[in-house]
Parts: structure tokens; sequence; C-alpha cells
């Protein structure tokens, strides 16, 4: 072989190391955005969870002050 069909050569396997080197770079952001969009729905979901949550919260918490209310009336001694 020649010195020119070495160099040559070493530009090929070069070149083709950086292909693969570039194609996993990419097929890397791919899943990075694949598990940001999971991660985003599941935040979504728990956001609305946690909405729910908080409604029924203050839904108890009124009932609760309004059952508190009318047992202390009844507690009360008639004069």
């Amino acid at each position: 072989m020649t010195e020119y069909s070495v160099v040559l050569l070493a530009c090929l396997a070069i070149v083709a190391v950086l292909a693969v080197l570039i194609y996993a770079s990419s097929r890397n952001r791919v899943e990075t955005c694949e598990l940001r969009r999971a991660l985003d729905r599941t935040l979504d979901t728990a956001r609305h969870i946690e909405a729910a949550l908080d409604q029924q919260r203050r839904v108890l918490y009124d009932a609760h002050k309004k059952i508190h209310a009318v047992s202390k009336g009844l507690q009360k001694p008639f004069s």
C-alpha cells in the first residue's frame, strides 16, 4: 500500500467514527425529548390531581365548619 492509500483509509475511518458519534448524539436527543414529554404529561396529571384534592379539602373544611357550628348550638343548654 502506498502512503496515500493509508492516509485515505485513515480519513475514511475518522469520517465513519464521526458519523457514528453524530448518529448516537442525535438518538440521545430524541430519547431525551421523549422522556421530557413523558415527564411533562406526568406532571400535568399530578397538577390536576393536586387541584382536585385542594378543591375537596376546601369543601370538607366548609362542611366541617357548618357541622361544628350546628353541634355547638346543640350543646348549649336552653335557659
